[in-house]
Formats: C-alpha cells, structure tokens, sequence
C-alpha cells in the first residue's frame, strides 16, 4: 500500500461484494483491487464500528494490512453492509453443546453436533492447527470455511461424547 494515505475513506477506497459473497477492496489513486478481503476492529467493545483495520491474504498465505478505515458511518449504505459482514463472520462462533457423530474421511473430521444456534455439520481439517485450545480443558475447532466452534470444557460432556471427541482430537 502507498505510504501516503493515513486512513481508508470513500475517496480514496471503493468497497464492492466479490465472488462468493467476499469483499473486495479498490484503492482509487493507485488502482489496486483486493480480493477476499476482512475487517478486524480495532476496537471491538468501547469502538465497534471505528477503527476497522483491512486484511486481505496474499499468495504465499501471509496476511497483510491494507488499511484502516477512521469510522463505517463515512462510506455508503452498501459498503457498510459488507464491511459489518465481513465483522460478523469474524467475531461470530458456535458454541457446540451436544457431539452426535465424529466420522474421519479424506483427512478431514466430519463433525454432526448440536450447537447454541441449532444443528450443525462442518468439515474439520484432521491436523493441530485446526484447534486451538480453550482453558484447561477447552478447544476452539475452525473449519475449513474459517467458521469457529468452541467447546468450553470437554469434561463436562458425557463419557461417550468425550471419548469420540478424544479419540480424533487428542493434543
């Protein structure tokens, strides 16, 4: 990104929806576009829509900074929209209160659960970096969407539940 500009502003960005639902990003004056792009705030609880810093992920998977954006309320109703999107995705996680079936295929876990917003079935890449633990006894699953699954406590699950769970994930 040029150094020159201090914030991301309707006058020098144009935020548009890309393919499947992303956010792409145009900087105007040096007529860059980016591609599957995501808003982190700065700011989450005392400023949760000033602040919104821009990532986007290059080829060889490192994350970037494009830039951040001082305040949404500055850009249209629609670039609005995809940048509290793009938020929600980020801050948003299934707590899992029910595990009903664990099956290994292809190196992924298929997980059927049952979570605080209804029923689920997700895809889970069958290799450490897809959990992160939780506490003590806790792990957060990411799918290979990128959606989070957060399991506070596998102790407090029944023995068969923990004991399928354990039998897949066991770091």
């Amino acid at each position: 990104m040029n150094n020159k500009i201090e914030y991301l502003t309707p006058h020098n960005t144009k935020i548009v929806e890309g393919e499947l639902e992303t956010m792409e990003v145009l900087l105007l004056e040096e007529g860059i576009v980016y591609k599957g792009v995501f808003a982190i705030s700065c700011f989450p609880i005392i400023a949760p829509y000033k602040f919104i810093s821009l990532f986007f992920q290059k080829e060889t998977g490192e994350i970037e900074e494009i830039g951040i954006i001082k305040d949404i309320a500055e850009f249209s109703q629609k670039e609005r929209e995809l940048i509290l999107k793009t938020l929600n995705k980020h801050y948003f996680y299934y707590n899992i209160t029910k595990i009903n079936d664990i099956k290994w295929k292809f190196g992924f876990l298929i997980f059927n659960v049952e979570t605080d917003k209804g029923p689920k079935q997700f895809y889970l890449k069958w290799e450490r970096s897809s959990t992160i633990d939780f506490g003590k006894t806790g792990k957060i699953l990411i799918d290979f969407l990128g959606d989070r699954y957060i399991i506070s406590n596998i102790d407090d699950f029944p023995p068969m539940e923990k004991s399928m769970f354990k039998r897949f994930i066991y770091w």
